[in-house]
């Protein structure tokens, strides 16, 4: 049916629409991006564009709680306590192929992503995911902090350099990190950015 909501053309209009606003990012703010904007970059009309979303903001807060609820589900889904290299190759996935939502969130939106961490934190907790060794309650919730804003970190790089790693070998590097405290070299021996 054409007026179902989650019909494959509306979904296919849908992806369209997100797809444009994600195109005018590279090129403008949120805040200077105009519905007549991403119809003309969708090739639609308006009334197509209110058909699924209110407004521009509209558009990019739904591809965001898509994106949150993608995450999510990789976390649900590995609840032993040692799988911290699957759940994070599969958010290193989502990442990948949701690259332009991800670096949006990660350099703009930072209410966002303050709120994806603190729901991140929640659900890992919740599912005993950090185990962090031999250490007080207190320092284990410093220490979860220190990693869980440090993969942050490690995505915004991996987004600013093109994602030239797989999602496994960055899950792996992470996993290496976190399990076997691989010593960092010396900061001389790292090569200078580009």
């Amino acid at each position: 049916m054409v007026g179902t909501k989650n019909n494959r053309r509306s979904q296919m209009t849908e992806r369209l629409i997100q797809d444009s606003l994600i195109e005018l990012l590279h090129t403008q703010t949120i805040n200077e991006i105009t519905v007549t904007a991403i119809c003309k970059a969708a090739d639609i009309n308006r009334g197509t564009f209110y058909a699924h979303y209110d407004d521009v903001k509209d558009c990019m807060h739904t591809m965001e709680q898509d994106a949150t609820k993608e995450l999510l589900a990789v976390i649900d889904a590995h609840t032993h306590p040692n799988s911290l290299r699957a759940i994070l190759t599969g958010i290193f996935e989502i990442v990948k192929k949701r690259h332009a939502v991800t670096s949006f969130i990660l350099t703009t939106d930072q209410d966002f992503l303050m709120h994806f961490i603190a729901t991140t934190k929640r659900e890992i907790l919740e599912h005993n995911q950090a185990q962090i060794g031999n250490v007080g309650v207190r320092e284990g919730q410093y220490m979860f902090e220190y990693y869980l804003n440090g993969i942050v970190g490690v995505v915004r790089y991996w987004l600013k350099t093109d994602l030239q790693e797989s999602p496994e070998e960055l899950a792996n590097f992470i996993n290496d990190w976190w399990y076997r405290g691989k010593p960092l070299k010396d900061i001389s021996d790292f090569p200078p950015e580009a």
